[in-house]
């Protein structure tokens, strides 16, 4: 069986607390971020203690990064927030010629 980078039954179990906060559907801030995935004006993937991150919205950006605390705080108008536990298995080329 195939493993996945998202898959957080096998990450390490962490006793990490993980917060995240959405102030006015414009300002976001999550602890526990291990990894920048993608950063686009549309859509940010992040890696965190609890497995990857997707944010959707519009005007995104990435306004602090502290590697100390593992916290990243984002702005812009966010429509969605989803835990990603398993990747596709769709071919990626399939998936952009759809």
């Amino acid at each position: 069986m195939e493993k996945n980078n998202y898959d957080y039954q096998d990450k390490q179990k962490t006793n990490k607390e993980q917060l995240i906060v959405l102030s006015n559907k414009t300002n976001l801030s999550v602890s526990g971020t291990q990894k920048i995935i993608s950063l686009k004006p549309d859509l940010i993937q992040l890696d965190t203690n609890y497995g990857g991150l997707v944010i959707t919205g519009t005007n995104l950006e990435l306004v602090k990064l502290d590697n100390t605390t593992t916290r990243a705080e984002i702005s812009g108008a966010v429509e969605s927030i989803k835990f990603v536990t398993t990747k596709s298995k769709e071919p990626l080329l399939r998936k952009i010629f759809k």
